[in-house]
């Protein structure tokens, strides 16, 4: 392993941990977590438990995805969108704390893949 990509491979797991452990408590819970939701999805016809439930499969399956280190690079930006729109809904000061994960995501789609990761593997083999 190469001293440079220990810190993506420390990011992307740290990362997997942040969401998995929301997903994890969005689906036991649901309803904690309704009051979370912006206004305007009380529009939608979709009950919010429901919106809450699905957000947390998602991020449980994109986080599952990034622990083998599959589409990491995607997932990353698609999360890091996610967490921005989390951070413009809250504001103040977890607004500002989502920003600067969601920035740590788009640095972890930035960057090379690491060695520990599927992406990574393939890139070598394709050489």
């Amino acid at each position: 392993m190469k001293n440079s990509s220990l810190p993506c491979i420390i990011l992307r797991f740290t990362m997997v941990l942040l969401f998995a452990w929301f997903a994890v408590q969005q689906l036991m819970d649901p309803s904690a977590w309704v009051g979370y939701l912006p206004e305007w999805t009380g529009y939608l016809p979709i009950p919010g438990e429901m919106l809450i439930m699905l957000n947390g499969w998602t991020e449980l399956v994109l986080a599952a995805m990034m622990v083998v280190g599959c589409f990491t690079r995607w997932i990353s930006i698609v999360l890091g969108l996610h967490l921005i729109g989390i951070a413009w809904t809250a504001g103040g000061a977890v607004g500002v704390r989502d920003a600067a994960l969601a920035l740590c995501m788009f640095a972890l789609a930035s960057g090379p893949a690491d060695d520990w990761s599927l992406d990574g593997y393939v890139e070598r083999n394709q050489k």
